[in-house]
């Protein structure tokens, strides 16, 4: 990764001596062959390789200075512990001299969404700073607080983890104002072991808050709204469902050719209606979120209902490609239960005059419940009925068995390895007839996308 630092940063910020005379840092690189001259490299430490095996060439590419843990005999060299954190060191210094406002969005599923929506809405009328597609690290979030131009007057950012503390951590770094928590589910059940576990790391992201911060998160959960309550922060919650109330609630009023009509209510101002681009949960969800952080943050209400609706998925979500004369949706960004049994009933409920096919990869990290987990999402899918199922993956097969217990007869499932994405294409192309929808959903690992140049051609 390489970025241009928002302004020139004083190279003692990083940890150089104060009287050592080097030039102001603007540019910072962190893999060798990205360096330019003039770069401050920062030889990171990975699982299988150090970035300070790579000094040389970083000098011989024109490299400035350069954080490294190893010793070297060089004054261009500052050798610190651990260069990422004496990198996130400096970019919260850096970010605490720039006046500005932080939105932090955590969640099992649709943080990187509901960021994207936000950057959309707010973009014509606040400078903004932002991480860039699923930038959730320690690593993307300083690089971007180094960036931040001094005009910046709000953050969006999303906050990841692998495991308990990663949240908290990050939280920290970025100072938030305002935090959402987007939704609870079983993504992580694997590494966390339980959903009490994830929601106490989901809330993590108000350790690191202002003391006037607020923090917003989803109704319906009742432990999970235990728990906010026990954080010394204001926490107000957001629902799409009219039977559950809430600070602020998205209601469904009537849909026409596939958008969605909306109310939106707050503590501030009266309620209005929105007309969104689609009708599927995943939008319905993030404009609920995106509405309340806008009141939250006081923008004008034309501005948020200008952007409510213009809201498009990110890439990979819900991405439409007609191939032939045959519509794909690729959902396969990632994948975990809730979202996919959300996507299958609405394929049930909306697909009944066209064919739909059905191609599932593996869902990951979900522990020692996978098996049952992929088997009720087989179930789902069985009750649509598809006309074609297709899984992708060894645990995927447990979705065939699902789709079995559901009625759907064996011989319209087709199970494939990872590795056999151009056969499953073929199958595909030569099943599928003009007219006919494809719904695509799958683990990241998986990257499902690889089915595009397969059913192109390459194009």
């Amino acid at each position: 990764m390489r970025i241009s630092t928002g302004k020139p940063i004083e190279a003692s910020l990083f940890g150089f001596p104060d009287d050592a005379g080097f030039a102001p840092v603007t540019s910072i690189a962190t893999h060798s062959g990205e360096i330019r001259p003039g770069d401050l490299f920062v030889a990171l430490r990975g699982e299988k390789t150090d970035g300070a095996a790579y000094l040389g060439e970083a000098f011989g590419r024109g490299a400035a200075l350069a954080l490294t843990s190893r010793l070297a005999n060089d004054p261009r060299v500052c050798v610190v512990p651990d260069p990422l954190i004496a990198l996130t060191n400096a970019a919260k210094v850096y970010a605490a001299s720039i006046p500005h406002k932080t939105a932090a969005i955590t969640g099992s599923y649709g943080k990187t969404t509901l960021r994207t929506a936000l950057t959309a809405i707010l973009s014509p009328v606040l400078p903004l700073a932002y991480t860039e597609g699923n930038g959730n690290t320690d690593l993307a979030l300083a690089l971007t607080l180094l960036s931040m131009k001094p005009d910046v007057s709000l953050l969006l950012c999303a906050l990841g983890m692998r495991g308990r503390g990663e949240i908290a951590r990050l939280s920290h770094l970025v100072s938030p104002d305002l935090s959402v928590i987007t939704a609870i589910g079983q993504a992580h059940l694997g590494r966390l072991g339980s959903l009490d576990a994830i929601r106490e790391a989901k809330c993590e992201v108000a350790d690191g808050m202002k003391p006037d911060g607020t923090l917003l998160y989803p109704a319906g959960d009742e432990e999970l709204a235990k728990r906010v309550k026990r954080i010394p922060v204001l926490a107000e919650s957001v629902s799409t469902d009219p039977a559950v109330p809430a600070d602020y609630m998205l209601k469904k009023v009537g849909e026409c050719d596939g958008r969605a009509l909306v109310s939106l209510s707050s503590p501030f101002g009266k309620r209005f209606c929105v007309l969104l681009p689609d009708a599927s949960n995943a939008t319905v969800t993030t404009a609920a979120f995106a509405f309340a952080v806008c009141e939250k943050l006081g923008i004008d209400r034309a501005v948020t209902r200008e952007g409510l609706a213009a809201l498009k998925p990110p890439p990979l979500r819900r991405e439409v490609r007609v191939i032939g004369d045959v519509r794909y949706t690729f959902d396969c960004y990632n994948a975990s239960p809730e979202p996919t049994l959300s996507a299958l009933n609405e394929l049930k409920r909306d697909g009944k005059d066209s064919n739909v096919f059905l191609v599932l990869g593996e869902m990951r990290e979900l522990g020692d419940g996978a098996p049952s987990l992929h088997r009720a999402v087989g179930r789902r899918a069985g009750e649509i009925p598809p006309a074609r199922l297709y899984t992708v993956g060894e645990l995927a097969k447990e979705y065939a068995a699902g789709a079995i217990e559901a009625g759907l007869s064996p011989a319209l499932i087709r199970s494939f390895r990872e590795t056999e994405l151009q056969d499953l294409a073929r199958h595909l192309q030569s099943e599928t007839k003009p007219g006919d929808v494809v719904y695509i959903k799958g683990s990241r690992a998986l990257a499902l996308e690889r089915l595009i140049p397969c059913l192109t051609g390459g194009e």
